[in-house]
Order: C-alpha cells, then structure tokens, then sequence
C-alpha cells in the first residue's frame, strides 16, 4: 500500500466581499492579476414605480363610492354566481343561458325566470305600481281576468258560472 497517493484541495485565497474590508471608489481600478473589475460609474437608481391601470378605475370604476361609471360588454360564458351558498348563513344568485335562480339561506328556491320559455316563479310577493297583461289566469282557469275583451269569468271547472262584463252573444 505504499502506491497510495493522497490528494489535497487547491487552496483558494478568500475574497471579501464587495465593500467589507476595502472602501470602493468608484472608478478605480482594479490591482493586476486580481482579475477584479469595477464600473467606471455607477450610476443613481431608485426604486422601480408601481405601475396602476389609471385609465379603467377613474374613468369607468369608482372603487371608493363602489360604482360602475360606463358600459361594459359581456363576453360569453358559462353562468355567473352571486354570493356563495352556505346552508343557514347566506343564500345566492345563479345567472346562465337557462334563466336565473336565487336560493334563500335555508336553499329554497326564492325566485328563478326560466329562460327558454320566459316563465317566472316567485316565492314572496310581486308589487308594482301597474301591470300590463292580456290576461290573469288564478287557479286551473278557474279565474279569468281577460282584459283584452273587458271580462272576469268564473268557471266551476265545467262550465262558466260568473261572467261579469261583455260576453259575445251573451245576455
């Protein structure tokens, strides 16, 4: 075992770290051999600036007043969902090609319009200050408020038993 050869690392003389030790003239030059350069100058550089989308929050978004300032086009999509569902703490909104529906916090389906056929349900009351129809239909047309022909008809499910207002060829 006398073939044995031990091998040592290259010994690597430290260097400091820019500006330890050493003060840093810009401009100096570096010593021969040392293989150390420095700029000539080195020049004052200050924090980068934030960059913001001026443009769309003044003009069409106040976002202090929470308000929405101009027109925006929708781009088609899937459904949009307002609020999140959680069971007795918060109800939501659901908006898609088939129509919108809105749950209470208990899940109960409190309003939906079906798109296709334009049908509307609602759970509460529906107000308003007047309402334009061709006719109010209560019931399995038991009820018929026909405003297009001034009439109310009340009908036993057979035959027609209360017929206030102008009937053709009636009374």
């Amino acid at each position: 075992m006398a073939d044995e050869v031990v091998l040592r690392p290259q010994e690597i003389p430290e260097q400091p770290f820019p500006g330890e030790g050493e003060e840093v003239v810009p401009g100096g030059e570096a010593s021969a051999g040392e293989g150390v350069e420095s700029p000539n100058r080195i020049s004052n550089k200050g924090f980068p600036q934030k960059r913001v989308a001026v443009e769309l929050i003044s003009v069409t978004l106040n976002t202090r007043s929470k308000k929405i300032l101009a027109e925006y086009q929708f781009t088609e999509s899937g459904a949009i969902q307002i609020g999140k569902f959680v069971v007795g703490v918060s109800g939501d909104i659901r908006i898609s090609p088939g129509g919108i529906v809105a749950r209470d916090k208990a899940g109960n389906v409190t309003f939906s319009l079906e798109g296709d056929e334009g049908s509307a349900v609602f759970k509460g009351e529906v107000k308003a200050g007047s309402l334009v129809s061709g006719e109010v239909i209560v019931g399995n047309n038991n009820v018929v408020i026909d405003g297009a022909n001034r009439r109310i008809v009340v009908n036993d499910g057979t035959n027609d038993r209360i017929v206030l207002g102008y009937q053709s060829e009636g009374f």
